[in-house]
């Protein structure tokens, strides 16, 4: 009875999308630090996603921050709060109209979930970083509270104003502040998953 073979083309081709996918994150976790750390909604040039933004949109009842149907003016609100001529109180009229001006809506969105789905790949934990007491119904603090408190206890800043950074980097230097105390992490999802995949591959 003959040993099972492993197909050379499904190995190679499996240890090829580990490496690339291992690229890709390196890169991503890179872009941030970077001279121009913009990114893109559709063909708009966007600000990252920061602790504010987010607090602000949920605030304005946004539907992809409380999970509600969407409609367009849901789109709009978020390319004009993470536009770079937005400011509270502004005029988002321009960006209105651009927006209505886009022919697929679904490409947009598409390009929002992705915005803002982005820093979370690399959460300082596993969960959310609130935390709720086991005795309390709901947190003792809310979650932005707690990560900017931390990162603003560590580097000396005020931490209202941490809640207006890059939140890719707030995450990044939150896991450094735990990595220091011994906190483990396993590398990030689609990582692991191109790592099962090759692992199979390779019997």
């Amino acid at each position: 009875m003959s040993l099972p073979t492993t197909d050379n083309t499904t190995t190679t081709t499996a240890a090829s999308s580990y490496a690339e996918i291992r690229k890709q994150i390196e890169r991503a976790r890179l872009t941030p630090w970077s001279s121009a750390p913009a990114m893109r909604i559709g063909s708009f040039v966007v600000n990252p996603l920061s602790l504010r933004s987010m607090i602000d949109l949920e605030l304005s009842g946004n539907a992809f921050l409380i999970g509600t149907e969407i409609i367009e003016g849901d789109i709009a609100a978020y390319i004009w709060r993470h536009h770079p001529d937005y400011e509270p109180g502004g005029d988002p009229g321009e960006v209105i109209k651009k927006v209505a001006k886009e022919k697929c809506a679904d490409w947009l969105t598409l390009s929002i979930q992705e915005h803002l789905n982005t820093p979370f790949d690399e959460t300082p934990t596993g969960s959310n970083f609130g935390g709720t007491s086991i005795i309390n119904t709901i947190p003792a603090i809310p979650p932005i509270a707690s990560i900017c408190h931390e990162y603003g206890a560590a580097y000396g800043i005020d931490p209202r104003a941490v809640a207006d950074i890059d939140l890719r980097i707030v995450f990044q230097c939150c896991r450094a502040i735990r990595v220091q105390t011994g906190t483990k992490y396993s590398e990030p999802k689609r990582l692991r998953q191109a790592k099962s995949e090759f692992l199979k591959s390779h019997g």
